[in-house]
């Protein structure tokens, strides 16, 4: 059935633009965690085998100030004792996991999250590494990345995280002007961002991230426009444009913000094609549905090669997807499931005095998951799907899913998707769309069912 390539203001997609559905940084989403046990974990690890590297992930949930736009994990602290206390029982955790580990796993990446990483004090940060080294190999081409705070970089950081190997930086800008600064509480003057950057280079960290938001209080085509030009200048390797989610019920700090100063569902996808268009236009390539990079970049070329995959982290071109998370909160994901920390940090300091694995809650993989994670996972990444072939190397019958095939049938006839011998094409501007193309092979989500579960799809 051949799709209709109208323009996206000739259809009523505000039905599908207003509806939630998962982000499916993981299958099945957050959402659906049930509980897993510290032993199931345990057994997780136990379980690993040398034949492939791992990536580690370490979850710092602290900031010195709140972001009222923030969905993280983090809590506020102006006190750095709370900050080395909770480095010790990181430095615990990664003790308790190589217990149950039968070697020593190669790393291909180690990133760093929050909350801010940057409130660790060089001191505090060697502590860790001396940790990690002393239970993980890592590799000598591993991409070592961490999520800064540009306001809050000193001289001192940066020599510590060139010493210590990082070659990725993210640097949280989210918006350059300064009306939107305001009622957002991050002020973050655009000299001070480029101060950040340069001290970033001087060091020889030239692997440089964006992070911007778009969808916040008192944005307008006009400002976004000013602010991709301001981050231009900076010249980043990758930038990525995350759509705000106001989730007010989940996060209180939201309360903060005007919602009658948010853009209404349709302004925001006319800001979100300002962003899609203006950064091509700039050079850079178009990497799912909120990331974009230089065309050298390790995603431009992942994509180029169909290697693009989307995991707890966002889209990515490491070699696969087996993770090790460290921290409150953090999510890993093993051969056999998704095992998540318990998010509270005092909660979280007290299994780690005892002596146990943090982890509470999770996935174990069973039935069709990985088959349909494959398909959603296919669709988030390339805007295509081969329902057929995927069904086939998952030893299922090749007419398994034409029942969610069928469901599409809407989506056909908004001319947002082909399907061909059982081969799904998306066919939109409006990438984020994806998302409900993809929550119709959910087997646990589907869209309009319950409500506030997930955030908005623009």
């Amino acid at each position: 059935m051949a799709a209709d390539h109208r323009s996206w203001q000739d259809h009523d997609l505000l039905h599908w633009l207003g509806k939630e559905a998962p982000r499916y940084t993981s299958y099945p989403s957050a959402h659906h965690f049930r509980p897993v046990t510290p032993q199931t974990y345990a057994g997780w690890l136990g379980a690993l085998m040398p034949d492939r590297s791992v990536g580690l992930y370490v979850h710092v949930p602290f900031c010195e100030q709140m972001c009222w736009f923030c969905g993280c994990n983090t809590q506020i602290t102006r006190r750095y004792e709370p900050v080395e206390a909770y480095v010790d029982n990181l430095i615990a955790e990664i003790a308790l996991v190589a217990g149950h580990l039968r070697f020593r796993p190669r790393v291909h990446a180690l990133h760093f999250g929050g909350g801010s990483p940057g409130m660790m004090m060089p001191h505090t940060l060697r502590r860790l590494f001396d940790a990690i080294h002393a239970a993980f190999d890592l590799l000598p081409d591993a991409e070592l990345s961490i999520e800064l705070d540009p306001r809050r970089l000193t001289h001192d950081k940066v020599r510590a995280y060139a010493e210590h190997g990082f070659n990725r930086v993210s640097l949280g800008v989210q918006d350059t002007q300064e009306k939107v600064q305001k009622v957002i509480n991050r002020l973050q003057p655009m000299d001070e961002v480029a101060r950040a950057v340069d001290r970033l280079r001087s060091v020889g960290i030239d692997q440089l991230g964006i992070d911007l938001i778009y969808g916040l209080p008192h944005q307008t085509i006009d400002s976004l426009d000013r602010t991709l030009n301001d981050v231009a200048q900076l010249n980043p390797q990758r930038i990525s444009a995350f759509s705000y989610a106001h989730v007010p019920w989940v996060k209180k700090h939201q309360r903060l913000i005007d919602e009658t100063a948010l853009p209404d569902t349709a302004a925001k996808a006319r800001q979100f094609l300002q962003i899609d268009v203006g950064l091509r236009d700039l050079g850079y390539t178009a990497i799912g549905i909120d990331h974009f990079a230089r065309p050298d970049d390790g995603l431009a070329r992942a994509v180029a090669e169909g290697r693009l995959r989307r995991n707890f982290m966002g889209y990515t071109d490491l070699p696969n997807d087996r993770l090790i998370a460290l921290g409150a909160s953090s999510i890993s994901e093993l051969d056999e499931g998704i095992a998540q920390n318990i998010p509270q940090a005092t909660s979280y300091a007290a299994r780690i005095a005892a002596g146990q694995l943090p982890t509470v809650r999770g996935w174990t993989y069973h039935g069709d998951d990985r088959m349909r994670r494959e398909i959603i996972s296919s669709l988030m990444c390339t805007f295509t799907a081969d329902v057929g072939d995927i069904l086939i190397r998952h030893g299922y019958a090749y007419n398994s899913l034409d029942d969610e095939l069928e469901a599409l049938a809407p989506f056909i006839a908004a001319g947002l998707v082909q399907v061909a011998q059982r081969k799904v094409i998306f066919h939109s501007p409006l990438k984020m769309l994806v998302r409900s193309v993809a929550c119709t092979f959910d087997r646990y989500a589907r869209e309009g069912e319950g409500g506030h579960r997930y955030s908005r799809v623009a």
